[in-house]
């Protein structure tokens, strides 16, 4: 439908739409408006660039993209970009191998090391020996108060052991035998 055929122009020489009934009987008024003046429902709606270039890439296939590549034809390419790099790429390329070889130099460094390391056999227990002679001693003596108060509770009756309080008491000989071998 072409809408400029419906366009009028009074006696000014102003452009308007006349007057058009609507299904109900009534009457739409005079719409003046402007030269080059599009009706909304004549308007495209609005796509964007995203939209745009993603119906083209639909039609046309993904940019760029030549189909598989032969292997022999990689190898080439790959001597074709060396060639072509500006003398920065080359710098940095340079510092890029530098840069690995170093870190696998360190690791090899860190490997000798940790070697070297197991080799040698430091007494460790007989220098902290003291300090934790005393610590084994206070978690012993407090295993043992923990059973005894288990063992109350029980002899009272306000406790019925279940399995795991049944091995804690069992193991009251083993504790003990341990405390005295530390004395």
């Amino acid at each position: 439908m072409n809408f400029e055929a419906n366009l009028q122009r009074d006696a000014q020489g102003r452009l308007f739409i006349p007057p058009t009934q609507r299904p109900d009987g009534t009457w739409r008024p005079i719409k003046y408006v402007k030269e080059g003046y599009i009706p909304q429902d004549e308007v495209d709606s609005y796509r964007s660039k995203g939209k745009i270039f993603a119906e083209g890439v639909k039609a046309v296939g993904v940019p760029g993209y030549a189909g598989p590549v032969k292997q022999e034809e990689r190898l080439t390419n790959a001597d074709l970009n060396q060639t072509k790099m500006s003398k920065n790429q080359k710098r940095r390329q340079k510092k890029k191998e530098k840069r690995i070889n170093d870190a696998l130099q360190t690791d090899e460094d860190a490997e000798q090391l940790s070697s070297k390391v197991a080799d040698l056999n430091v007494n460790v227990e007989s220098e902290q020996k003291p300090v934790d002679v005393e610590k084994k001693k206070k978690n012993l003596l407090k295993k043992l108060r923990a059973i005894d108060d288990l063992q109350k509770k029980v002899d009272e009756g306000s406790v019925t052991p279940d399995k795991e309080q049944i091995e804690k008491l069992g193991r009251r000989k083993e504790i003990e035998d341990k405390l005295s071998a530390l004395t």
